[in-house]
C-alpha cells in the first residue's frame, strides 16, 4: 500500500485537491440556496431547495471527514517515523 502511494503520490493529490474544490464549490451553492429559501414561498420549490441542501450538505461533510482522516494519518505517520528515529539513537 505504502509503495502504490510513494508511486501515485502526485495523482493522488491532484484528486484530493479536486475533491476539495468541489465540496467547496457546493458549499458556496448551499449559501446561495440558503439565502433563496428566506425569500420563497411556494411549498414545492421549499421541499426541492430543502432536498437540495441536505445532499450538499452531505457532501461537504463527507468532504471535511475525508480531510481530518487524511491530516489523522499523516500525523500517525509522521508520530511513527519519529519514533522509529528516537529508538534506533
Amino acid at each position: 500500500m505504502i509503495n502504490h502511494l510513494k508511486k501515485y503520490w502526485i495523482f493522488l493529490l491532484i484528486a484530493l485537491i479536486g475533491v476539495n474544490y468541489g465540496g467547496f464549490c457546493l458549499l458556496w451553492e448551499s449559501v446561495g440556496i440558503s439565502d433563496a429559501l428566506e425569500h420563497v414561498e411556494s411549498e414545492a420549490v421549499i421541499r426541492k431547495l430543502k432536498h437540495k441542501d441536505f445532499l450538499y450538505t452531505l457532501v461537504v461533510d463527507a468532504v471535511l471527514i475525508l480531510d481530518f482522516s487524511l491530516i489523522l494519518f499523516l500525523l500517525f505517520m509522521g508520530g511513527r517515523k519519529i519514533v522509529q528515529l528516537i529508538i534506533k539513537k
